[in-house]
């Protein structure tokens, strides 16, 4: 049986998976809006970090800042992750979710980017989980 942090962090990748799988599938269709895999990228992004920091533990704070979660991750995953651009993912939040009416749309080019980096931080918090023991049975998106 897992210890209640192991669920907790299982929990939050199991939900980044399943945002990062619908962000990909939103890229594979011309006709649906790159703006809402960005948004569904920062989700996956927030979520992958989050089970990271639930991992030992420690309730993941309740924000959308990516930058702010990265900081919190294990120094493992902060030292793994320097390449991502969090500001990015952090800053699609709100501006995938509620663009402005004179904001040019997220092009398919900006939120496959997104959705990469979001693959990265998910694939990271995979990696920490499996070395901390967690059993991957169940993260799989539904």
């Amino acid at each position: 049986m897992p210890r209640p942090a192991e669920a907790a962090a299982a929990w939050w990748l199991r939900t980044a998976l399943e945002d990062l799988a619908a962000a990909r599938t939103i890229l594979q269709h011309d006709r649906l809006p790159p703006r809402v895999a960005a948004y569904l990228a920062q989700q996956a992004a927030e979520k992958a970090l989050k089970a990271t920091i639930a991992l030992d533990g420690t309730e993941p704070p309740w924000t959308h800042d990516v930058v702010l979660l990265r900081g919190r991750a294990p120094q493992a995953v902060q030292v793994a992750s320097t390449g991502i651009d969090v500001v990015r993912l952090s800053v699609a939040t709100a501006a995938a979710r509620y663009p402005e009416p004179g904001d040019p749309p997220y092009s398919h080019d900006e939120a496959a980017r997104l959705v990469s980096d979001a693959s990265e931080l998910v694939e990271l918090a995979k990696e920490l989980l499996e070395s901390a023991g967690a059993d991957p049975a169940g993260w799989a998106p539904i």
